[in-house]
């Protein structure tokens, strides 16, 4: 009775396709990275400083964070952005060291012909899970000397809202079928700072658009 009720299952599963694609596990679909859009009717054009180090630790490596800094930003459609070495290049001909003056900030945008030159700081960092990144953006035009526009943040990852937009970022970047997730993000010093460097760029282009919008 036992081998017909067997016999049985196997002819159900057969006729509704065949035990193999029954069993056979579904495709991940992974998902796609989006991208995010200036609100400028043309290509801007940027260029990256040095991550100013305002945060007290040691751990801060600023021409790391600068670094992933321009890789988000290179992401933005619209957006045509100057890497890392070419702002120190056109430092080092103008004998700056820091930027610290409205003088440096103009004379170093006119010279490597930018629309604006974007000044990152880290006001606080704690690399360890739960980790903690605060980061300031100023975005400078060639035109004035002070900020066009500037974003604040503390992405402190004990706090729920930033593990849901954390959490949204991952999923825009890993597998579906890994078990880490966001988890991969939180053990990753440098994973997070990607993050960060994300959110910021994204609140960034929020206050443009509002600043256009509102001129």
């Amino acid at each position: 009775m036992r081998r017909v009720a067997v016999v049985l299952m196997i002819g159900l599963l057969a006729s509704l396709g065949g035990c193999e694609s029954i069993f056979r596990e579904k495709p991940v679909l992974r998902p796609m990275e989006y991208m995010l859009q200036t609100p400028y009717a043309d290509v801007y054009t940027l260029a990256v400083a040095p991550a100013i180090n305002l945060s007290g630790s040691r751990h801060v490596e600023p021409y790391d964070v600068a670094d992933t800094l321009f890789n988000e930003m290179q992401q933005v459609a619209g957006w045509n952005v100057l890497p890392l070495n070419k702002t120190l290049l056109a430092m080092r001909r103008l004998g700056i060291q820091t930027i610290d003056k409205p003088e440096d900030v103009k004379n170093l945008a006119v010279l490597l012909g930018v629309n604006a030159l974007v000044i990152p700081a880290v006001t606080a960092y704690d690399p360890y899970n739960p980790p903690t990144m605060g980061m300031i953006l100023q975005m400078y035009e060639t035109t004035g000397s002070s900020p066009v526009a500037q974003v604040n943040a503390v992405f402190n990852a004990t706090n729920q809202s930033v593990l849901r937009e954390l959490r949204d970022f991952a999923q825009g970047r890993t597998q579906y079928d890994s078990a880490m997730l966001d988890q991969k993000f939180l053990m990753d010093a440098d994973l997070y700072a990607r993050f960060v460097c994300h959110a910021m760029v994204r609140r960034l282009i929020e206050v443009e658009r509002e600043r256009l919008f509102d001129r």
